[in-house]
């Protein structure tokens, strides 16, 4: 067998990187808004993920986690498409928006 170049062998098996594209940007109190529903959002997952592990989750508990939840999730969302209609951000199917917290830019970021 021929020996060949990397870039002669075929696609890699491997998992490849997302592919990510900038579509916008957002000012630094809409990116300080999206923060706080993210670590919300997050804040919550972890909670219950904890308590689920520790055996300590009750129905009480666990309607009122579901509940902020599902309303942290839903203001989650709903910012994301209230911003994309706003900003016109092109949007493409079985892609996600994705933000850089440092410097304030959006990406369309294929999973």
């Amino acid at each position: 067998m021929k020996n060949r170049k990397p870039s002669e062998r075929g696609p890699s098996l491997g998992p490849q990187p997302p592919v990510r594209k900038r579509v916008g940007e957002v000012t630094a109190q809409e990116r300080d808004e999206i923060r706080a529903l993210f670590e919300r959002k997050n804040a919550l997952l972890e909670l219950f993920r904890g308590l689920s592990e520790s055996n300590t989750l009750n129905n009480t508990i666990y309607e009122k986690i579901v509940a902020d939840l599902g309303k942290a999730t839903t203001r989650f969302t709903d910012w994301w498409s209230a911003k994309s209609t706003q900003h016109h951000w092109e949007n493409v199917s079985g892609w996600q928006w994705q933000i850089d917290f440092d410097d304030c830019s959006i990406y369309l970021v294929k999973p």
